[in-house]
């Protein structure tokens, strides 16, 4: 199961560096009396924050690599000690519940209505995180760190690359993290032999794609850009000398070799091995328990009071409702289908996009902080198996810290500007700054749901066509409803496979509907979904649910409704989950 410990939100995708555990939470509320007269209210505030604080320590404390995710001066927030190296998958264990059950317990001790307006969105967040993972605690076989696209056999490279050198102790606990890659890939393959022996290993050709990863990057490692990433943030520190540089350099090699390699050779031979020991194949529901398993996948993401089959219907409304769109707007002007093939966006450099689409949301987004951000491309080694783009998440106590990767060997140049704005502004990059310039109580960075973050980032993307200077507007109207049609096609397939147990044939006889009729596009998108079961569901379901939230406010206010202030109310509540918006929603009222 994905518990905190494991959701090392670095690019906005879940990465398991240790399958363990929701951190200790030992804490004791004290409610003993000092004989002095106090203001309650204050007190329960004080307690909340740091039981929150203390569950926050705790858990980014579990292994280097997420406590540097998380802060770049961990001292500063009372964190001296702290586990050394990648952290290790628990084998002998992994059905332990008595952290959430311990954690629910010590939260249930604090009166909600004698917390502030924050914390009780805090409090009501966590609760449900902790009910869920309880619910479904029994399903945590089915959790793997292993897949094809936001595998962490994929990011882990590009997250070693972007591993931010603050101060020279950085240098050498990133050097030891390293120097960890092969004992954590032998933890993982451990924790895969005990799916295998439970009969819950990927199947075959899953596992033979991921082998093939693997061996890929082996053969471009030792001369790649695990070195020249390393050397380039090693040579702007002046503190060093050339010689204690080269030292580093040569121990960073060595450390590529030994280590790096090494671990994926580990990876790859126990893949190799556990191969064709999977005992079902096909979506989740193939699975025993796994239409459950999906639900919780849903669930934990979403947030929202709603059935797989009511999630379904809805995607088939929204399905009609933009190719309604379409044809309504082919109508109004025959010609308008002749354009579709033309449309474009007239920027197509990174740097100029992102410059622009800062100024173009303007009137339509409240202002965040002013940050730094670059673009950076991710290696060759990677770019067939990796994302077309990634925004990096950056330290709390360094949002101005902003990187955004984009995969050359992904997609068409056209695309550029609509990736841009779902990873930039006003997407993950504007989103995520926004939420930390807030100060918000620090465990909601490690409860972040997938459906708001993605929904979110999707739903700007979505937004993007209006910002086309075409001179058209039905135009940039009908690239829209078109981009939405194909994102909710995405999501029915994602709940088809691993819900309904649709097969390739099936996924072709659906999308062949919407003149998909190329069955290279089925056999694709069939394994897109085995692979990463729910993850499509997160980006689509999330923007759904964004849409419906502004139907609801429009319901609610009519015409006083203001696009800029609906933005402002979902960005100051900050990733939550979406029962928690449609609750709040009257509050709508005040920002009007």
């Amino acid at each position: 199961m994905k518990n905190i410990t494991k959701r090392l939100l670095i690019i906005l995708l879940c990465l398991s560096l240790s399958v363990s555990s929701l951190a200790g939470c030992g804490w004791q509320k004290n409610n003993s009396d000092s004989g002095q007269t106090q203001n309650y209210t204050s007190e329960e505030n004080t307690a909340f924050t740091e039981f929150a604080d203390g569950l926050f320590r705790e858990t980014v404390s579990s292994d280097t690599l997420t406590l540097h995710s998380y802060l770049q001066h961990p001292e500063n927030y009372g964190i001296t000690e702290y586990t050394k190296g990648l952290g290790r998958y628990n084998t002998e264990n992994p059905d332990d519940t008595s952290d959430i059950v311990n954690c629910l317990t010590a939260l249930g001790s604090f009166d909600r209505s004698q917390l502030s307006a924050s914390q009780q969105i805090t409090y009501d967040q966590l609760k449900k995180y902790l009910e869920t993972e309880l619910e479904y605690c029994d399903l945590y076989l089915f959790n793997t760190s292993l897949s094809t696209t936001v595998g962490i056999q994929v990011q882990l490279p590009i997250i070693y690359a972007e591993y931010a050198f603050n101060e020279l102790k950085d240098i050498d606990e990133y050097l030891s993290i390293i120097e960890d890659t092969d004992e954590y890939f032998a933890s993982l393959i451990n924790y895969e032999t005990l799916r295998s022996e439970n009969g819950y290993f990927m199947e075959s050709s899953l596992a033979g794609q991921i082998i093939e990863q693997c061996r890929t990057f082996i053969d471009s490692a030792n001369d790649g850009y695990l070195i020249t990433t390393f050397e380039e943030k090693l040579d702007s520190f002046s503190e060093l000398s050339e010689e204690e540089k080269n030292a580093y350099k040569e121990r960073n090699k060595t450390a590529v070799s030994e280590h790096v390699i090494k671990g994926y050779e580990i990876l790859a031979d126990g893949l190799e091995k556990l191969k064709d020991t999977g005992k079902y194949s096909g979506g989740l529901c193939n699975y025993p328990n796994g239409q459950k398993y999906f639900e919780y996948l849903v669930d934990s993401e979403m947030g929202w009071d709603k059935t797989i089959e009511e999630y379904d219907k809805l995607l088939d409304s929204y399905i009609t409702k933009n190719l309604l769109t379409i044809q309504g707007l082919m109508r109004k002007d025959p010609t308008i289908a002749d354009k579709f093939d033309s449309f474009g966006f007239s920027l197509t450099e990174p740097m100029e996009i992102l410059s622009d689409l800062k100024q173009k949301i303007a009137d339509d987004f409240p202002a965040g902080p002013d940050v730094n951000y670059d673009v950076k491309y991710i290696t060759e080694a990677l770019q067939d198996y990796a994302s077309p783009a990634m925004y990096f998440t950056p330290q709390i106590d360094n949002i101005s810290n902003n990187s955004i990767y984009i995969n050359p060997g992904s997609g068409s140049g056209s695309d550029i500007y609509t990736t841009l704005a779902h990873e930039g502004f006003p997407g993950h990059l504007y989103q995520i700054t926004y939420f930390a310039d807030s100060d918000p109580d620090l465990i909601r960075y490690l409860i972040e749901p997938g459906g708001y973050v993605e929904g979110w980032a999707t739903y700007c993307e979505a937004l993007s066509y209006q910002y086309a200077d075409t001179g058209n507007a039905a135009l940039n109207s009908m690239m829209q409803a078109n981009y939405a049609a194909i994102m909710c096609i995405y999501g029915k397939v994602d709940i088809g496979v691993n819900y309904f147990g649709w097969t390739e044939n099936d996924v072709y006889s659906f999308i062949s509907q919407y003149g998909f009729t190329d069955r290279s596009i089925a056999s694709q998108m069939y394994m897109q979904m085995i692979s990463e079961p729910a993850n499509y569901c997160q980006y689509v379901l999330g923007y759904v649910g964004f849409m419906e939230l502004k139907k609801a406010a429009s319901e609610k206010l009519g015409d006083s409704l203001n696009l800029k202030n609906f933005h402002k109310f979902i960005l100051d509540m900050g990733p939550v989950q979406f029962d928690i918006l449609f609750e709040h929603l009257d509050d709508l009222n005040k920002y009007q």
